[in-house]
């Protein structure tokens, strides 16, 4: 057989759940290439054999995902991919909207999670215009007053260019931007303030009809390490101890109350249920269904 005639790309990176009267749709933006020298606070050696028992390839990929919700007439993403900001790992969450017939100047609204690169480079095109021409954009305040500030005369290269993103980005949609100070945020949609990976990360707790879902955001990076093992971090939290903290909280939180979650770096469709597992945490995935 020829190798012309084998695929060599997925012909799906969209996946809806009903929750309630509200649909949420996950996006699924890029595949990233990580390393395990990006956790920290536990040992090196338990790192990769956490990596290994995983059975995923060394050196890690991380998945990054956006979310649409549909409420009602409203169109609204949480967070918006790397967009224009991606560079060569690509970004593919503007195609997904394609494919399910959503065109951007049809986003009503879109909701920061926090403001690093691969959560709001989709917020402009590659010739810096707002990408979203109607949309509102939502910001929690704390994320707006830290990185709105010049970058630490100490900054690490990354950290500086996480501020330099935040700065362009802000910028370019500088007349549609809103603060969140109250956690209250449309009908249907709460604010979690998740701090520790950033000052104002935060999550979005649905909730319709009697039905639940957490927006948790990058509570994990690598959840094959991280949730088996809560204490391990990332090096772009930018309050270690504040994000292990964080994270057992909202673990715990979940796990007890059975509440189904979405992460932006859980894999594809990244919904599902945390449970314990020895004296960690486990992830069980959604299972798909032809029928949403």
């Amino acid at each position: 057989m020829s190798h012309s005639l084998l695929p060599d790309q997925q012909p799906v990176n969209v996946h809806h759940l009903r929750v309630g009267d509200i649909v949420v749709t996950t996006l699924m933006d890029a595949w990233m290439q990580g390393s395990l020298e990006l956790i920290q606070h536990i040992d090196a050696s338990r790192a990769e054999t956490l990596q290994t028992q995983s059975l995923r390839p060394n050196p890690p990929r991380i998945t990054l995902n956006a979310y649409l919700l549909q409420i009602g007439d409203q169109r609204v993403l949480v967070d918006s991919g790397y967009g224009a900001l991606a560079g060569d790992e690509g970004a593919r969450m503007t195609q997904g909207l394609a494919d399910i017939g959503v065109l951007p100047e049809a986003i009503d609204a879109v909701l920061i999670t926090h403001l690093h690169p691969d959560h709001i480079g989709g917020l402009i095109t590659s010739d810096d215009q707002p990408a979203f021409s109607n949309a509102r954009i939502l910001v929690p305040g704390e994320e707006l007053d830290f990185w709105q500030q010049q970058a630490p005369e100490n900054a690490s290269d990354m950290f500086a260019q996480q501020f330099d993103a935040a700065h362009r980005v802000l910028e370019i949609n500088r007349d549609r931007i809103e603060r969140i100070d109250n956690d209250q945020v449309m009908e249907g949609v709460t604010r979690v303030a998740l701090p520790g990976h950033t000052p104002g990360h935060s999550g979005y707790l649905i909730e319709s009809a009697g039905e639940r879902l957490l927006l948790w955001g990058d509570i994990v990076h690598l959840p094959q390490i991280q949730l088996p093992e809560p204490e391990a971090g990332v090096l772009f939290d930018v309050d270690g101890e504040e994000a292990v903290a964080t994270r057992k909280k909202i673990l715990e939180h979940v796990t007890r109350e059975k509440l189904m979650v979405a992460g932006h770096h859980l894999d594809f469709p990244g919904i599902g249920h945390i449970v314990e597992d020895t004296s960690g945490y486990r992830f069980l995935p959604h299972v798909w269904s032809p029928v949403v």
